[in-house]
């Protein structure tokens, strides 16, 4: 039928609601002209004029459904005065049960429709309220993430002032001014680079990362904040495009820098970086001796807050919550390699080549 074939186009060639109410009044009419002159009541075809009369409850707005339902009905009684002639009274009498039951059936079909059109557009109602109350909360949890971030890299600043500022108690020296304005202008930095960071996630701002330029600005962010540790970069030839906000570079820097602190103890061998490009995701391998987590620890790091003196601690919590906002996963295993056990900590994300 013509009402069904209008609602099979595309949603951009659809027709408004006032060109489907003429369309499916016009539908109407005609079914009924048709058959009223095919038997009127007494057709066994007439259950076909529910179907443009469903069609346009379920589609049309409210105002307009509800007159399609008057049209249908006054059309469907109509039919009484169609009645051929030639039926005896008895058959009549039928006839005009059926237009009754038929209208009647009718007006309990729109008032079904109609209850169900309403709870759907409640339940859509709170669909629609739970999502922006989901991303509220993954943008306060966004913040949140770094904020504590934040906390996490000026602690060392911090304390390092503290210790310039008992030497310059104890002794002062010009020379101790030079160091301080220098961890000073790092809690700057650090605090300028949040506030972009809430205003990236505030504003729901995406940046497009080269995974070359990312890996640029990952070594010079960890030359920064651990200058003595001893990494070794693997290159790699591919390059790719990784979408996400700020929040991407300060979650990657805190994962090498759990692997330093892991790393650091009697057998400290450096960290080895490796990415890798392939179709879809781009890949991070972080690999570090394990000096200092128990291996037990292994299956939830990053899950569970689990007690790390050095690294893979609540830190390790929030980067796995940063990097899962934008798509990707974080998983650390412990390899046993002729007896040493090698911590390796795994970054997937999505990418585009």
């Amino acid at each position: 039928m013509l009402l069904i074939l209008l609602t099979l186009l595309p949603e951009k060639r659809r027709l408004n609601a006032v060109a489907l109410f003429v369309c499916t009044v016009l539908e109407i009419v005609l079914i009924n002209w048709l058959i009223g002159l095919n038997g009127a009541a007494s057709n066994p075809y007439a259950i076909i004029l529910l179907i443009p009369l469903v069609a346009g409850l379920v589609q049309l707005p409210f105002r307009l459904a509800t007159a399609v339902l008057l049209i249908s009905t006054g059309a469907q009684l109509l039919q009484l005065l169609a009645s051929p002639a030639s039926h005896h009274d008895g058959m009549a009498q039928h006839a005009a049960n059926m237009v009754w039951s038929f209208a009647g059936t009718s007006v309990f079909i729109a008032a079904i429709i109609f209850y169900y059109r309403r709870q759907l557009r409640k339940r859509n109602a709170a669909i629609v309220a739970l999502r922006e109350t989901q991303l509220r909360n993954e943008q306060l949890l966004a913040i949140g993430t770094a904020a504590a971030q934040l906390t996490h890299d000026a602690a060392t600043p911090v304390q390092t002032i503290n210790l310039l500022l008992e030497e310059w108690r104890d002794s002062p020296d010009p020379a101790l001014i030079k160091e301080l304005s220098e961890q000073v202008s790092r809690l700057n930095g650090l605090l300028s680079d949040w506030r972009e960071v809430a205003d990236d996630v505030r504003e729901s701002r995406t940046t497009t990362y080269r995974s070359s330029g990312l890996i640029k600005a990952l070594r010079h962010s960890l030359t920064l904040a651990r200058p003595e540790a001893l990494i070794h970069w693997q290159t790699c030839n591919s390059d790719c495009n990784i979408h996400a906000d700020r929040t991407l570079l300060p979650a990657l820097t805190n994962i090498v820098i759990n692997a330093c602190e892991e790393a650091s103890g009697e057998t400290d061998n450096g960290v080895s970086i490796t990415q890798v490009v392939s179709t879809g995701q781009w890949t991070l391998r972080i690999a570090n001796p394990l000096n200092n987590a128990p291996p037990e620890n292994a299956p939830v790091i990053g899950r569970q807050l689990v007690h790390s003196e050095k690294g893979n601690g609540v830190a390790s919590v929030l980067t796995n919550a940063t990097i899962e906002r934008f798509g990707g996963k974080v998983s650390w295993e412990i390899i046993d390699s002729r007896g040493t056990l090698t911590l390796e900590t795994t970054v997937i994300l999505p990418a585009e080549q």
